[in-house]
C-alpha cells in the first residue's frame, strides 16, 4: 500500500509541474503568436504591394506609344506610361481614382515611378523629384523617363504596415517592385502572309559602259549620304576633287550609260571584268540596275566632238534634254514616272558656207508622244559659235500614261543645198531619258517591277565649269571628264507622321507567277492565314548574331531553309524556328479579298481609327488599345530581291517584323466598302475594280502589345524604327 500511495503522490507532483510550466509559456506562446500574426500581416501586405506594382507595370508597358523621337510627342507618352501606371499601382494620393488598393489602409501606399530609391517617411507625397530619376547608362544627363530608357519600373512603400495586435512597438515599411523593359521581338506567330521587300545597300556601285562596244570604261564606289528633306537616301561620288581622280571619267564614246549596281551584303564588290561579270557576280547578292546589257543605263551620256559638217552632212554636237512640266527632282534624264512633257535644245554645225542660209533646214525629234511622221517640230534660235546654230523645240515629247522604261530620242534634218539636192540625216540616239513606272495603270496591269527597281533618283553633276549639262559633253576635251553621280535608293521603312498618306502593299495582283504572298502554315489555305494569322512561329534571319555590334543576315539564301520543299514543319513549333518563309505563287487575289473580309468586315467593319487630323494625333497613340483591333496587324519585312524567281519552291528571308495598321483594302466582290476606309491612294478619284487588284494600304508603326506570339531579344525597343517591340517583366 506505501509503494502504491507513494506512486500517486509523484503522479500529483508532476502534473503540478506541468500546470506551472504552461502557465509560464502561455504569454510566451501568446507573444509569438502575436509575432506570427504581424508578420504575417506584413508578408499579406508585402504580397498585395507586389501584385499592385506588377499591375501597375504591366497597365504602363502598354502605352508606351508615342515614343518616337521623331513622329511622336515622347513628353505625352511619358506621362500617360506615369498616369496608368498610377492607376493600377495603388497609390490614393497621387491618383485616387486608382483601381486598385492595398485592403488594408490604403492611404498607405506610396508609389514612384523610374526612381533610384523607394520612398521613405518625410519624402514628398506627390513624386516630384524622385520618378524619372533612374539611371541605367550611368550618365547623369540622360533622362531617365520610360521613353529614353524603355523601361517602366514601379516601386511602392506600404508606409507603417499596421500591426493586428499593437503589441510590437515597431512599425516597419513593406517594399515591393516589378520593371518591364520594352524589347525587340525576335520570334513572332499570327502575322499575316505576306512579306514586304526592303531595300538598305551594303554598297552602291556606277558603272560607266560603252554602249558602243559593251566595255566597263570606269566605276565609282558611292558613300551614303541621308539628307533629311530628301525622301529617299542620297549616294553619291565620294570625293569629286581627289587627287586620284575619282570622279574622272573617259568619256571618248558618243554613247555612254550609267548602270547602278546594288551589292546587299559585300561592302566591296568586284568591279573587274566585263559587264555581265561584274553583275553576274554573287547571285541573289548583288544585282544591276537597269540590267547587264550594254544598253540598260539608267541615266546616259550623248558624248559629242568638234568635228565639222556640210549643208549635206550636218554634224550634231550638244544636246540637253529640257524638263517643261516633270516634277521629279531628278528630270529630265531620270523621271519616277511620266505623263509629262520634256523639250530638246540642240546644237547642229552645218559648215561655213557662205550660200547656205541654216534657217531652211527642216529639225524634228523623234521621241515619245511625238507625230509618228513629222516629229516634235524644232526651230531654228540663233547661232552658238562659227558654224553652229542653235535648234529647241517647239512641240514638247510627252510620256503616255503607262509609259515606263528607257526612252530613245533621235533628230532629223533635212537639208536642200544645192538647189534641187535634198539631204535626210538621221541622229540615233542622243537622249535616253528613263521613265522608272506608268503613272497610270491600264487594265490589271500592276506597277511594274522595271529594272529601276529600288532606285528613285539618278542625277549627274561635274565640277568642270565648261560643262554645263553633264549628260551631253565634249568627249574631244579630256580636260572634261569630270562625273559625280548621285543616285537616290528608297529609304527603309519608316516611323512617320499618321497625318501622311498611306503606304500600299500590293499583295496578290494577277500580274505574273508571284506576288508577295507565302505560304507560312502547313495545311492551312492563304485565306485562312489571312483571316486569323500564321500560326507557325518564325524569327529574324537579320541580326547582330556575333555580338560585333553589327546587323548581319544569318542565310539571306535560304539556303538551310527546313524542308527542301520550302514548307515549314508539321508542327506549329518548329525546331529550330525557321527564318525564311515560302512563297505563294500564283493569283491570290479571290483568297486576298476573302480573307481580309473574315477578318475585318464579317460580321460587321472594324471602325477604321487611325486618326485624321492633328487634334487627334496624340490621344490615339496615347489612349489607343492597338491590341484588340484587327486592323493592327503583324508583317514580315524581307529583303528587296525576294519573289523574283518563278514557282513554288523559293524561300525569302525573314528580316524583321513590322507593326501595320490597315486603313483600307480590295473590295470582295460587289459587296460595298467598309465606309471609313481611306481610299486607295494611287485612285484618289474613286475605286476602280480593274485597277484595284490585290491592294491593302495603312501605315507602318511600332507600338507596344502584349502577346503570347511574340518572343523578345535582348535588345531594347527602337521606337523611331519600323518593328514589333513586346513589354517584358523582368523584375
Amino acid at each position: 500500500m506505501k509503494g502504491e500511495w507513494g506512486r500517486r503522490v509523484g503522479l500529483r507532483d508532476e502534473r503540478g509541474q506541468v500546470a506551472v510550466l504552461f502557465a509560464l509559456l502561455v504569454p510566451m506562446i501568446l507573444a509569438l503568436s502575436t509575432v506570427v500574426l504581424d508578420v504575417g500581416n506584413m508578408y499579406v501586405h508585402k504580397k498585395n504591394l507586389q501584385t499592385l506594382v506588377d499591375a501597375g507595370a504591366f497597365a504602363g508597358g502598354t502605352k508606351f506609344v508615342g515614343c518616337s523621337f521623331q513622329f511622336g510627342d515622347p513628353a505625352a507618352a511619358n506621362q500617360g506610361i506615369r498616369d496608368t501606371a498610377l492607376e493600377y499601382a495603388g497609390d490614393t494620393v497621387r491618383d485616387s481614382n486608382t483601381y486598385n488598393r492595398q485592403p488594408q489602409d490604403p492611404a498607405d501606399v506610396r508609389v514612384v515611378v523610374n526612381s533610384e530609391r523607394y520612398w521613405a517617411e518625410g519624402d514628398r507625397t506627390d513624386g516630384v523629384g524622385f520618378d524619372n530619376t533612374i539611371d541605367p547608362d550611368g550618365n547623369p544627363v540622360t533622362p531617365g523617363d520610360p521613353c529614353s530608357t524603355k523601361t517602366l519600373d514601379v516601386k511602392a512603400t506600404d508606409h507603417d504596415v499596421p500591426l493586428l495586435t499593437g503589441l510590437i512597438p515597431i512599425r516597419p515599411d513593406a517594399k515591393s517592385k516589378a520593371r518591364v523593359e520594352i524589347r525587340q521581338v525576335v520570334e513572332q506567330s499570327g502575322m499575316l502572309p505576306w512579306a514586304v521587300p526592303e531595300v538598305d545597300p551594303a554598297a552602291v556601285v556606277s558603272l560607266f559602259v560603252n554602249e558602243d562596244t559593251g566595255n566597263v570604261v570606269a566605276a565609282q564606289r558611292l558613300a551614303k549620304r541621308d539628307v533629311a528633306s530628301l525622301p529617299f537616301l542620297e549616294w553619291s561620288t565620294s570625293a569629286p576633287n581627289d587627287p586620284d581622280g575619282v570622279s574622272k571619267v573617259d568619256l571618248q564614246s558618243e554613247n555612254t550609260g550609267v548602270i547602278v549596281l546594288i551589292s546587299k551584303i559585300d561592302p566591296m564588290p568586284s568591279v573587274g571584268g566585263s559587264l555581265s561579270q561584274i553583275c553576274g557576280q554573287s547571285p541573289g547578292l548583288v544585282k544591276c540596275y537597269a540590267g547587264s546589257g550594254q544598253q540598260d543605263g539608267l541615266t546616259f551620256i550623248h558624248g559629242w566632238s568638234d568635228a565639222s559638217g556640210t549643208p549635206a552632212a550636218p554634224v550634231i554636237r550638244d544636246v540637253s534634254v529640257l524638263n517643261q512640266t516633270c516634277e521629279d527632282l531628278s528630270a529630265p534624264y531620270f523621271l519616277m514616272t511620266g505623263d509629262c512633257e520634256l523639250g530638246v535644245r540642240a546644237v547642229i554645225h552645218f559648215g561655213s558656207n557662205p550660200l547656205f542660209n541654216p534657217q531652211t533646214a527642216v529639225v524634228r525629234l523623234d521621241a515619245p508622244g511625238c507625230n509618228r511622221r513629222n516629229g516634235c517640230a524644232m526651230a531654228y534660235g540663233g547661232t552658238a559659235g562659227a558654224g553652229e546654230t542653235i535648234w529647241t523645240t517647239t512641240q514638247n515629247a510627252r510620256f503616255a500614261d503607262d509609259f515606263f522604261g528607257r526612252s530613245s530620242f533621235s533628230i532629223r534634218v533635212t537639208t536642200v543645198f544645192p538647189a534641187g539636192q535634198t539631204h535626210d540625216v538621221t541622229f540615233a540616239n542622243v537622249a535616253h531619258p528613263y521613265v522608272a513606272a506608268p503613272a497610270v495603270l491600264q487594265g490589271n496591269q500592276a506597277p511594274p517591277a522595271v529594272e529601276a527597281g529600288p532606285v528613285e533618283y539618278v542625277k549627274l553633276a561635274t565640277t568642270d565649269p565648261g560643262v554645263l549639262d553633264p549628260n551631253t559633253r565634249n568627249t574631244g576635251d579630256p580636260a572634261l571628264a569630270s562625273v559625280i553621280v548621285t543616285v537616290g535608293i528608297r529609304r527603309p521603312f519608316q516611323v512617320e507622321s499618321p497625318l501622311v498618306a498611306p503606304v500600299v502593299l500590293r499583295v496578290a495582283s494577277p500580274s505574273g507567277s508571284q506576288n508577295q504572298a507565302f505560304d507560312c502554315d502547313t495545311g492551312i489555305n492563304f485565306q485562312n492565314e489571312i483571316a486569323s494569322g500564321c500560326q507557325t512561329t518564325y524569327r529574324e534571319n537579320y541580326g547582330d548574331w556575333n555580338g560585333d555590334g553589327l546587323k548581319e543576315w544569318r542565310d539571306v539564301l535560304c539556303a538551310d531553309y527546313p524542308n527542301g520543299t520550302g514548307l515549314p514543319p508539321t508542327t506549329f513549333l518548329p525546331t529550330p524556328v525557321p527564318d525564311c518563309v515560302r512563297v505563294e505563287p500564283g493569283d491570290k487575289i479571290g483568297q486576298f479579298r476573302q480573307g481580309l473580309t473574315a477578318r475585318l468586315k464579317n460580321p460587321s467593319c472594324t471602325p477604321n481609327n487611325w486618326p485624321e487630323d492633328p487634334d487627334e494625333f496624340f490621344d490615339f497613340f496615347k489612349t489607343y488599345d492597338f491590341a484588340n483591333d484587327p486592323r493592327y496587324v503583324t508583317l514580315i519585312v524581307t529583303d528587296y530581291g525576294a519573289f523574283t524567281s518563278q514557282g513554288s519552291s523559293e524561300a525569302v528571308p525573314v528580316k524583321y517584323f513590322a507593326g501595320f495598321y490597315i486603313t483600307g483594302w480590295d473590295k470582295n466582290g460587289n459587296n460595298p466598302e467598309c465606309a471609313d476606309n481611306e481610299p486607295h491612294p494611287w485612285y484618289p478619284s474613286g475605286y476602280r475594280k480593274s485597277l484595284d487588284n490585290g491592294d491593302v494600304w495603312g501605315h507602318f508603326i511600332n507600338v507596344v502589345v502584349f502577346s503570347a506570339g511574340g518572343t523578345p531579344d535582348d535588345e531594347l525597343c527602337n521606337f523611331d524604327e519600323v518593328g514589333t517591340c513586346i513589354a517584358v517583366l523582368v523584375e
